[in-house]
């Protein structure tokens, strides 16, 4: 074998590793930047889903522990109704079986509203955890090296994304303070 024959066969083996490597580079960072984009798309979905179900589950155990509340404050003014302007009817009150609050049974009521709507936000919050780090990850991958360079051809944008929040938060984020520390 000639001197040449063996440095053109090199040349063209070391090319081909070369041109495989960056046809690899690219299809790892393209595959990779459609993998969190596909991600990024179901969590969104996800989040809907889960916001939709803590509202509601929130909402309906709220309107159950009205409803108790509502329903007892009714059937007492209605016994009591007809006894305000009666002389010793009040003290028939006293003495007959009429319905009085189960205090144990309102004080589960509102434990259970209570622990379902802070383990709905903790739910809801983790959510938005992991959606916050895809778009990381994704504005990593198209920024730094080599899917920047990679990014320069196709041009891929970051993932848009708008966490869910409050104005009160939106202000407390503006002005850097938070002062009101009333729960109601």
């Amino acid at each position: 074998m000639s001197r040449r024959l063996i440095i053109t066969l090199s040349t063209i083996v070391i090319s081909s590793i070369f041109v495989i490597m960056i046809v690899g580079s690219f299809l790892s960072f393209s595959n990779t930047e459609i993998d969190l984009k596909n991600r990024f798309e179901q969590k969104m979905t996800e989040r809907t889903a889960f916001y939709d179900k803590m509202w509601k589950t929130i909402s309906q155990k709220s309107q159950i522990a009205l409803k108790n509340d509502s329903s007892f404050y009714r059937n007492v003014n209605a016994i009591m109704e007809g006894r305000k302007d009666a002389g010793d009817l009040f003290m028939k009150w006293v003495q007959e079986s009429n319905p009085n609050a189960n205090y144990d049974q309102v004080s589960v009521l509102y434990q259970d509203l209570s622990r379902s709507v802070e383990g709905q936000r903790d739910g809801f919050f983790m959510e938005e955890k992991m959606i916050q780090n895809i778009v990381m990850e994704h504005n990593n991958l198209i920024e730094k090296f080599p899917g920047s360079f990679w990014n320069t051809f196709l041009g891929r944008k970051s993932l848009e994304y708008k966490p869910i929040t409050s104005d009160r938060t939106d202000e407390v984020i503006k002005s850097g303070k938070d002062n009101n520390v009333e729960v109601f």
